[in-house]
């Protein structure tokens, strides 16, 4: 039985697919349990799932066992269908034998280069270490400290170190107090420190004392493998990976929240956007409730946001499965239209000489461009034209279809992109890292085909459209 905690934008919806799909949930909101009767257990959860705060797109798994966490990571993908997902390597609290590189790096398992945080051992000495920080950013590498660190059900305990701390979910400092009386004593000739996890607030004293003693035992014999021949694994930390949502997703969890919490249009899609989208949502299905709208407002409110945007500036937040995100404009917004789905056409003039990326031509200022939006589309149509008004060729970026908000225009980038010069034929570019991007499991097997399938139907599409 796999304990699962939800939290987030996403909570009923994706509490419901996990109910469809066997798992229990644990340590329930109390929104969640005024939506949801079925099937509940009380007490602690082994995984949590939630929405990243600073990053509403994306959710988080996090939890142990690491064959727990990234069960429930599969089922999620594999309903989503398009899910971008970038896991952790080793997983967090993992302890490891690393080799020291000097300079305060390391060789971990796999040929993977760490930073060390603490006390760096010299070049060349094999040393005992646990995962601080994951890297599930492309340009990260992940930190280890020095020592050991086992995860418990409710506590966590590192060596070298003393004392004790808490998760932020344990207020109650009644709580805090009886909690370390129940382990001190344990803990005070040894050189461990103990943090009691969220879920220490479901357990009894006795059983947050029997775990701390078991742990310290494992604790004991890991410092006894002798830290020699190669780094390796020694005990697994907690599973964690990021899963990004793009729309489409987003309307599948739409229909799972709508299943048994009247859901407006564009929901999810909306609700990521910003606090101001968010309000407005909520406003929206109170009305849906009180019978005063329908679902379709969610049309109403993505009409609003782009008649905000007429005649302003917006940017382009262009995210790759790895991670990056690159801002791209300002654009100025020409028109747009609403009918089954938002087009909106942007427009950008360029003040300095250069070269078009991707196009290879030159670029004079003056030159402008013509950037189509459709957020039913899975592709953006960029035209480049010469200040007289001549095209200069086009770039087709293969992507999710677009997300609008009041902050802007976002999407997940998948790679590959069509380029046409102005009397030649299309060309496909970029295919290598869309291949390689699908190999490393950073991208789910439905976006790999989806993209391979759209660019091929924009190669057809454009020979005609363009010369």
């Amino acid at each position: 039985m796999i304990r699962v905690r939800v939290r987030g934008i996403y909570a009923t919806a994706i509490s419901k697919l996990l109910i469809d799909n066997g798992f229990f949930l644990a340590d329930v909101s109390d929104v969640i349990k005024s939506r949801i009767t079925y099937p509940m257990v009380e007490g602690p959860a082994d995984i949590t799932v939630k929405s990243v705060d600073d990053d509403p797109d994306t959710i988080l798994v996090i939890g142990s066992p690491w064959e727990y966490g990234l069960e429930v990571e599969k089922v999620i993908v594999e309903n989503l269908n398009y899910a971008s997902i970038r896991r952790g390597g080793f997983g967090l609290y993992t302890t490891l034998i690393a080799t020291s590189l000097g300079d305060c790096r390391a060789q971990l398992p796999g040929g993977v280069e760490a930073l060390v945080q603490g006390e760096c051992p010299q070049r060349g000495v094999d040393f005992h270490a646990y995962i601080v920080k994951e890297s599930l950013h492309r340009d990260d590498k992940p930190i280890v400290r020095p020592g050991v660190a086992l995860v418990g059900l409710y506590v966590t305990l590192y060596a070298p170190g003393e004392g004790f701390s808490f998760s932020e979910h344990i207020r109650d400092e009644s709580k805090r107090i009886n909690l370390v009386d129940a382990v001190k004593s344990r803990v005070a000739s040894t050189n461990a420190h103990v943090r009691f996890r969220s879920n220490s607030k479901f357990a009894t004293l006795a059983e947050v004392a029997s775990e701390v003693e078991t742990l310290l035992d494992k604790i004991n014999k890991l410092l006894s493998e002798k830290p020699q021949d190669k780094p390796r694994i020694l005990s697994k930390g907690e599973y964690i990976s990021l899963i990004y949502i793009p729309s489409p997703s987003k309307i599948l969890l739409d229909n799972y929240r709508d299943a048994i919490q009247p859901t407006i249009k564009y929901h999810h899609s909306l609700k990521a956007g910003g606090f101001e989208e968010s309000i407005l949502v909520d406003f929206s299905e109170e009305a849906v409730k009180l019978g005063k709208a329908s679902k379709d407002i969610g049309y109403a409110i993505l009409s609003y946001i782009a008649s905000s945007t007429k005649g302003r500036r917006v940017s382009i937040d262009h995210r790759l499965p790895d991670g990056r995100r690159i801002q791209l404009g300002p654009f100025e917004v020409e028109n747009y239209t609403l009918n089954d789905t938002l087009k909106i056409t942007l427009t950008r003039t360029f003040k300095t000489k250069g070269i078009l990326d991707g196009l290879n031509i030159e670029k004079r200022p003056g030159d402008y461009s013509r950037t189509i939006i459709d957020t039913g589309s899975w592709h953006i149509i960029h035209e480049y034209y010469s200040r007289e008004g001549k095209l200069l060729g086009v770039y087709v970026n293969i992507n999710t279809p677009p997300e609008v908000s009041f902050k802007g225009i976002r999407y997940l980038d998948l790679y590959i992109d069509i380029v046409k010069r102005v009397s030649s034929e299309p060309e496909l570019v970029d295919l290598r890292e869309l291949e390689e991007a699908y190999n490393v499991g950073l991208i789910s097997s439905g976006l790999y085909e989806k993209a391979l399938d759209e660019a091929k139907k924009i190669i057809k599409k454009i020979s005609g459209e363009y010369p």
